[in-house]
């Protein structure tokens, strides 16, 4: 067989390779579903996304109240490149790695929209009188907001 007639695979292996022929018509490789590569590729990746840090945030104040003193309450703040500080009020799930951080920074109202890996959470338990109301943090994450 001339050069121009055989398929570009043929033409490019070497000599001594054997090329497969369909020696098992039957047997075919599995098709997989495209909603299950998506779900599969979702699960692998979520953790990395800024809604999995926040739900985990919420969680982990959540269980911290369980087991407070009266005068004491969580506290969260946020740590920006550049030494900026903000005393948490809000955090909320922009896109997949953007958070929005409601707050105060310096005693002034501020809302900040970052990437994830530009802010540290720091977070603490705060010494609070007694009479004071609760101080709650808002979660927002996929669209739903809580209170914890």
């Amino acid at each position: 067989m001339s050069d121009s007639y055989k398929t570009i695979i043929q033409q490019r292996q070497p000599e001594d390779v054997e090329i497969f022929h369909n020696v098992h018509p039957d047997v075919k490789p599995p098709k997989t579903d495209l909603d299950d590569l998506y779900h599969k590729h979702q699960e692998i990746n979520d953790y990395r996304s800024s809604g999995e840090l926040i739900r985990s945030l919420a969680n982990t104040i959540k269980k911290w109240r369980k087991h407070m003193p009266k005068d004491a309450e969580p506290t969260i703040v946020a740590m920006l490149n550049g030494g900026l500080q903000i005393q948490v009020a809000r955090l909320v799930q922009e896109s997949f790695h953007g958070i929005r951080i409601e707050g105060t920074a310096g005693g002034n109202p501020c809302m900040v929209l970052s990437h994830q890996n530009n802010v540290e959470l720091l977070c603490y338990v705060q010494k609070v009188p007694e009479e004071e109301p609760e101080r709650r943090i808002g979660f927002v994450i996929d669209g739903e907001e809580t209170e914890e």
